[in-house]
């Protein structure tokens, strides 16, 4: 009887020793070398910046050299039109002065 219950004592003392290293092995297998965890977070964040932000900086240069190109033809297209407004309202002013000083004197 005794010999059964050392044998079975034996048994748990080796599977608890087995389910031990078993944690073991797969806690250093979640956990990667420090060396490569730098070099994969580094390599992360320059693909991250390639795909995203690099992408979106572009596409902000791009929207704004085509705004500027809009402004300079609406700029070119427009100033003829104000230089023409200009002249007509300076015009008109002067004939609704020129009348009024010929209405003032009878």
């Amino acid at each position: 009887m005794k010999v059964l219950v050392a044998a079975l004592l034996l048994l748990c003392a080796c599977r608890l020793q087995a389910a031990l290293v078993r944690r073991e092995v797969l806690a250093e297998e979640a956990t990667p070398p420090a060396e490569d965890d730098f070099f994969t977070r580094h390599f992360q964040s320059f693909s991250d910046f390639m795909t995203k932000d690099l992408v979106q900086k572009l596409q902000v240069e791009e929207l704004r050299s085509q705004a500027e190109a809009y402004l300079d033809r609406a700029n070119k297209q427009l100033t003829p039109l104000a230089q023409e407004l200009r002249s007509n309202v300076l015009g008109l002013f002067s004939s609704l002065l020129e009348l009024g000083k010929g209405e003032g004197q009878p």
